[in-house]
């Protein structure tokens, strides 16, 4: 295990998304245009007409993973997760009108009516992703 302190917090944002918006195409455009290298992602709401995200398929050191694309009324119950060195690592909980979807946010998400996301920026830390043996990301400092 390994942990890493920040004693700093920036910039707190909130991003408001209209219909057609992409989710996580905005978010990386925001985290770009601010200068933020560092955050948390603290809660994301809304309606989308479209869901993009991928889960893990199995529990072998070589992860498998499925990509699974929903078009229907969607509802953002949530998008939590960290950016890392301006790099968004994202998991949303959504449902339509039949069942739930968990899984980490994938690019072509879109807003049908709205998204409200806020994002807490850190400062004072000095990481970045590597990726391990079995070709997963890890947190490690620069």
């Amino acid at each position: 295990m390994n942990s890493f302190v920040s004693n700093k917090w920036g910039r707190l944002v909130v991003i408001h998304l209209g219909k057609g918006e992409k989710l996580l195409e905005s978010i990386q455009a925001e985290v770009d245009r601010l200068g933020i290298r560092n955050g948390v992602v603290l809660s994301a709401i809304g309606s989308m007409r479209k869901a993009s995200l991928h889960i893990i398929m199995n529990t072998e050191d070589n992860s498998e993973n499925k990509y699974i694309t929903v078009e229907k009324p969607i509802e953002l119950g949530g998008v939590q997760g960290v950016i890392l060195d301006g790099e968004p690592h994202l998991h949303i909980i959504c449902a339509d009108p039949e069942r739930p979807y968990i899984g980490h946010l994938e690019n072509g998400t879109e807003v049908q009516y709205l998204a409200e996301i806020s994002i807490a920026e850190i400062l004072d830390l000095d990481v970045t992703r590597k990726l391990d043996e079995f070709g997963i990301s890890y947190i490690t400092e620069k």
